[in-house]
């Protein structure tokens, strides 16, 4: 209950004097799996983020980082994360004004709606699709929930620093697959007819995914340059994808606030991370456990 009492006084501090996000964008989060806030320049200088900076940051990022960008997430070297897109990692501790970012009240407020429970920030991520490169992979963003009882327990906010449509690649998105179980399924798509939504959306707008929901970024045939960043929160009883106590310096955690210390997760009571299980993941046994563990927790658990 103390873990609630504390979410809860984190939600009510947040300054919602210019919340974007509305009732319909709620149903959509629910309905369809995605939304999204056609937010422009003017709603981004209302929360005092200077979007020009973020811009300039990506590039500079992207340009010091190259190919080796994403290191922190264990890639190999040499090779971009992904064949069709270079990454840059770990945002909030290389410009104060991704930590700024990940306090946006409209994204918090999407994922309290989404996850239902106590969340934490888990990972922030430059992602910026090579010219020509392929779609992606069919996929979701987690291991897919068993049953029916497991809740949704992340969300993601993707905020677009270009123009985003089919030529350039723009997400592709099945609208209520976040209620299916288990991983997606081309199957079942080509037996069901299942179509794609094509995310086209406008520098400025901000995506809100509920991560269980099918999708892949897709082919870039123009050229045309589709910058992203996504911000990836979780339930508190997840590992975040990247360590918080371990991947941001102690300069930058003693200068947070309370607010943005309970939400990094990187206060004195705040778990520390096993080391084994991050680095192992994606072992086979690991994931067995996680499997069992996934069941165990949600149905026995959860209920705080």
């Amino acid at each position: 209950m103390k873990l609630v009492k504390e979410h809860k006084k984190f939600l009510n501090q947040l300054n919602k004097s210019n919340i974007f996000i509305n009732n319909e964008h709620y149903n959509e989060l629910d309905s369809q799996g995605f939304t999204i806030l056609k937010t422009d320049e003017t709603f981004w200088k209302k929360n005092k983020l200077d979007f020009d900076l973020i811009e300039r940051e990506f590039e500079h990022l992207c340009s010091s980082e190259g190919i080796e960008g994403g290191w922190e997430n264990k890639k190999k070297s040499g090779v971009n994360w992904e064949p069709s897109a270079q990454r840059v990692s770990n945002l909030p501790n290389k410009n104060p004004i991704f930590l700024k970012l990940a306090m946006l009240p409209d994204m918090l407020l999407a994922v309290d709606h989404v996850v239902k429970k106590p969340f934490k920030f888990s990972s922030m991520q430059i992602r910026n699709p090579i010219p020509f490169g392929d779609r992606q992979p069919l996929h979701i963003d987690f291991r897919p929930r068993q049953f029916d009882y497991f809740n949704y327990n992340q969300c993601t906010a993707f905020i677009y620093l270009d123009d985003a449509d089919i030529d350039n690649g723009a997400l592709s998105i099945y609208p209520g697959t976040h209620k299916i179980l288990g991983e997606p399924s081309q199957k079942f798509i080509d037996s069901n007819r299942l179509k794609p939504a094509i995310v086209n959306v406008k520098k400025f707008n901000v995506v809100l995914l509920n991560i269980y929901t099918w999708h892949f970024g897709g082919k870039n045939s123009n050229g045309k340059k589709r910058r992203t960043i996504f911000v990836n929160y979780r339930e508190r009883s997840e590992l975040q994808q990247l360590d918080q106590k371990r991947f941001l310096s102690r300069e930058v955690i003693e200068k947070m606030s309370e607010n943005e210390k309970y939400l990094f997760s990187v206060r004195n009571e705040d778990p520390t991370h096993s080391t084994f299980e991050t680095t192992y993941r994606n072992n086979y046994i690991i994931k067995k456990y996680l499997k069992i563990r996934d069941i165990f927790y949600h149905k026995y658990l959860q209920f705080i």
